[in-house]
C-alpha cells in the first residue's frame, strides 16, 4: 500500500510547483501570471501540509486531522471569495490538486494496481469532500459580503445630517420596504433626540416609487416623531407620485408636504420661528 501522506511529504515542493503551475496555465482557475506567487505558495503550503497529516493519520484519515484541512480550505476560500473570485474558480483551485497528485503517485507506484486505484478512490473521494467544504465557506462568505455592503448602502442612502439648530435633515435614496422603513424611523428618532431637533425634513426625491405602502410608512414615521415633540416635513413628492396617492385614496394630511427641499426649508424656518426660535436673516438663507 503506498500511503498517500508518505508520498504527499516526500514530494511537497515538487506537488506545490506543479499545482501552482496547472492553475497558471488553467483559466478556469482565475489564476493569472500577475497573481502573487508568494501568497499563493504560502496558502497551498498550508493546505497540502493539513492534507498530508490527515492521510498520515491513517488511510481512513481521522476527523480532527480533516478539520484542519477543512480550516485551511475555508480560509483559502474566504480570502477568494473576498478577491472577487467567482464559486468555479475557487472549485477548480481544489479540484486541480487531483491530477496533479495522481501523477506523482502513479510515477511512484510505477505502474497500474489495484493497490494503486484504490489509493487514486481515496484521494478523489477526499478532495471532493474537501471541494463541498470550500463551496460551503465561499457562499457563506459572499453573503456576509453582500450583508455588510447593503447595511453599508443603506448607511450612505439614509443619512440624517443636521443642517441648522433644531433641524435635521434625512434625503432618502432607493426603494422603501418595510425593512427599511424601520430603520428609517429608528434612525430619524435617534437624530432627533441626539441633535435635540424640534424639525425634521423627509426628502424622498430620490425614492423612485411613492405608493400607499410608502406613505404608510411615511404617516407612522411622522406620527413616532410627533411622540418626541418634533414635527416633520415632507419633501420632493413628484407630481406623478401625487397623482397616484390621490387615486389611492392615501389619506396625507396628517403630513407637512412641500414640493422641494427648499419650500421645505423654508416651512421649517416658518415653524422654528411661530415656536418662537429665531429665525435666519434673509441673507443666511
Amino acid at each position: 500500500m503506498h500511503s498517500l501522506g508518505r508520498i504527499l511529504s516526500e514530494h511537497r515542493d515538487a506537488v506545490i510547483d506543479s499545482w501552482i503551475e496547472r492553475l497558471r496555465d488553467d483559466r478556469g482557475a482565475g489564476v493569472t501570471p500577475s497573481a502573487s506567487s508568494r501568497v499563493l505558495r504560502i496558502e497551498l503550503a498550508a493546505f497540502l501540509d493539513a492534507l498530508t497529516a490527515f492521510f498520515l493519520s491513517g488511510i481512513e484519515g481521522t476527523e480532527d486531522s480533516f478539520r484542519e484541512v477543512a480550516s485551511q480550505a475555508t480560509i483559502i476560500s474566504s480570502a477568494r471569495a473576498r478577491d472577487g473570485y467567482t464559486p468555479a474558480q475557487t472549485a477548480t483551485l481544489v479540484m486541480s490538486l487531483k491530477p496533479v497528485v495522481s501523477a506523482v503517485i502513479q510515477r511512484e507506484a510505477g505502474g497500474l494496481s489495484s493497490e494503486l486505484l484504490e489509493t487514486l478512490a481515496h484521494l478523489d473521494a477526499t478532495v471532493d469532500r474537501v471541494a463541498l467544504v470550500t463551496f460551503s465557506a465561499f457562499v457563506e462568505t459572499r453573503e456576509r459580503l453582500i450583508e455588510r455592503q447593503s447595511r453599508a448602502l443603506l448607511d450612505l442612502a439614509t443619512p440624517a445630517l443636521p443642517i441648522w439648530r433644531h433641524i435635521v435633515l434625512m434625503p432618502l435614496v432607493g426603494i422603501v420596504d418595510t425593512q427599511r422603513a424601520r430603520q428609517i424611523m429608528e434612525w430619524l428618532l435617534e437624530a432627533l433626540t441626539r441633535e435635540e431637533a424640534h424639525i425634521a425634513i423627509l426628502d424622498v426625491t430620490g425614492v423612485p416609487v411613492i405608493d400607499s405602502r410608502v406613505a404608510l410608512h411615511l404617516t407612522k414615521t411622522v406620527e413616532a416623531a410627533r411622540l418626541l415633540g418634533a414635527k416633520v416635513i415632507v419633501t420632493g413628492i413628484s407630481p406623478d407620485a401625487a397623482q397616484t396617492l390621490v387615486k389611492l385614496d392615501v389619506n396625507l394630511t396628517s403630513m407637512i408636504t412641500r414640493g422641494t427641499l427648499r419650500a421645505g426649508l423654508g416651512e421649517a424656518f416658518r415653524l422654528l420661528s411661530a415656536d418662537g426660535q429665531a429665525p435666519p436673516s434673509k441673507a443666511g438663507f
